[in-house]
């Protein structure tokens, strides 16, 4: 005899009898619609397309309740808005997780609508942006929300190099979200939002994440207009080439006797068309500078160290956050400039146990297997492993230039001297003019250039007008390619 188990005790008030209905009206599934969705989430996508250009798509999707869950919520629509609209004229895709609908949580129809973005974002080529507003997996799914985690990670994962995808934590973004966030091209999060892997309660550590986000915005306004501006220096898909526009700044523009003061800002706003640039990661490694910018109509990715932050020495951090972004400009072939001004690499305990050799290591290949137009510029200092590492020709650079007062050795004149050259010293020969000898011989332009690691010496005067001309040079170098790679996290 079949037995089963008597489960009234626990679910009597659950046991609610189900009848047939009439569906509803159309007029009255939209107010179910506006009812039911989050003021925040709406406005949130209404602030990020084009004004009246946002259309959702699978807006009556339902959630899933288990028995468990009772019936009262049997007409809970899904947690997360999808749809898509344009930004400056521009198709893109979004999804913003609704945390008025049972908190944002994930089940497998929340996994679903995020797919199926991603499925018809591929298949027309254009940008992703998701607003991350969840407090994680409904327990109730069990392995159903488990797997739902892993689904959004394979069309995240499968979207990287081949469409930019931008994140944008509005609130919660907890757990296995906090994974998928950073497997983004790019992360903004908002001030006040949750952003963690393990609680800070049981961490003891606040803000651990914050080194992944590219821009941290005082409120959702900020981080909204963050991601418009930064669609607008990326291509919709890969391969669709090198974006060239016309260029409304003189391509011939002279710098004058400009002394850039060992800031690699200053020098990017020198050589960016108008001094208009948009920096990424600002917050993170500031010895090296990332940012997009427009140089004679080209759209850009530059590279940088400053030699006022320490003297601009590569740390593990810096060399991820440069990997990272090389990474991100190969894929969509988008051109990048290297400006070097370093003292080589920074020793410090904190680097080796990052560890620091597979940092470099990841900023070496970023640069040898990428196949963008790369131009390389030594402003100031290429000292050690700084002028190997740093978009050097031996690394597959296309052209490279030092300025005409640049530094370039194994080490520092004064080290190389206090090496090489200390038992030269006398009463006829000092240590400043031997010094001064080790610049204007082995560690000048020079020297550098008789070798071919150099292509030419220019004046900072004329170095705009030689980068204009180098990059449309490379203009149609890499126009038309598939998908490489990924883009890994950073």
């Amino acid at each position: 005899m079949r037995t089963t188990a008597n489960r009234e005790f626990t679910l009597d008030k659950y046991k609610i009898a189900k009848t047939a209905c009439v569906l509803p009206s159309a007029e009255e599934l939209k107010a179910t619609l506006a009812a039911s969705a989050s003021t925040d989430a709406r406005a949130n996508l209404h602030s990020l397309f084009d004004t009246d250009t946002f259309v959702e798509l699978g807006a009556f999707t339902k959630r899933k309740f288990c028995e468990y869950q009772g019936l009262e919520h049997d007409e809970e629509l899904e947690g997360v808005i999808c749809g898509y609209g344009a930004i400056d004229g521009r198709l893109v895709y979004a999804f913003a997780q609704d945390g008025s609908r049972m908190k944002g949580a994930l089940d497998e129809n929340h996994a679903k609508k995020i797919c199926s973005l991603y499925d018809m974002a591929l298949k027309n080529g254009a940008p992703i942006i998701g607003l991350f507003d969840c407090s994680g997996a409904d327990i109730f799914e069990g392995a159903a929300a488990l797997a739902a985690y892993g689904r959004i990670m394979r069309a995240v994962s499968a979207a990287s190099g081949v469409v930019p995808q931008v994140a944008i934590i509005t609130g919660a973004c907890i757990g296995s979200f906090a994974t998928i966030a950073a497997m983004f091209d790019f992360v903004i999060k908002t001030k006040g939002a949750s952003f963690y892997v393990t609680a800070p309660e049981f961490t003891g550590t606040k803000e651990a994440q914050a080194p992944v986000a590219s821009f941290s915005a005082d409120d959702r306004h900020v981080a909204i207009m963050y991601a418009r501006n930064l669609l607008n220096y990326m291509p919709s898909r890969a391969g669709e080439g090198i974006a060239i526009e016309v260029a409304a700044d003189n391509l011939n523009r002279m710098l004058g006797n400009r002394d850039f003061g060992g800031d690699a800002v200053a020098a990017i706003a020198a050589i960016a068309d108008h001094g208009i640039y948009f920096e990424t990661s600002s917050d993170y490694a500031p010895v090296l500078t990332t940012a997009f910018a427009t140089v004679g109509g080209v759209r850009c990715g530059f590279v940088g160290t400053s030699y006022t932050v320490d003297e601009g020495r590569i740390t593990s951090a810096a060399a991820r956050k440069a990997a990272r972004f090389i990474e991100f400009c190969d894929a969509f072939s988008i051109p990048l400039i290297t400006l070097v001004d370093s003292m080589g690499l920074a020793i410090t305990e904190e680097n080796e146990s990052a560890p620091f050799s597979a940092d470099l290591a990841k900023l070496a290949m970023a640069y040898a297997k990428s196949a963008n137009p790369k131009v390389t510029v030594i402003l100031g200092h290429a000292i050690g492993a700084s002028f190997a590492l740093l978009g050097s020709k031996a690394l597959g650079v296309d052209v490279a230039y030092a300025l005409d007062d640049a530094e370039i050795g194994a080490l520092s004149t004064e080290a190389s001297v206090a090496f090489a050259w200390n038992d030269l010293i006398n009463p006829d020969k000092t240590r400043d003019e031997l010094n001064a000898e080790w610049r204007k011989s082995l560690a000048s332009p020079v020297a550098a250039a008789s070798l071919g690691e150099i292509d030419d010496i220019v004046s900072a005067n004329e170095l705009r007008a030689r980068i204009c001309s180098a990059l449309l040079m490379l203009a149609d170098k890499g126009t038309v390619r598939p998908r490489l790679h990924n883009v890994s996290p950073l």
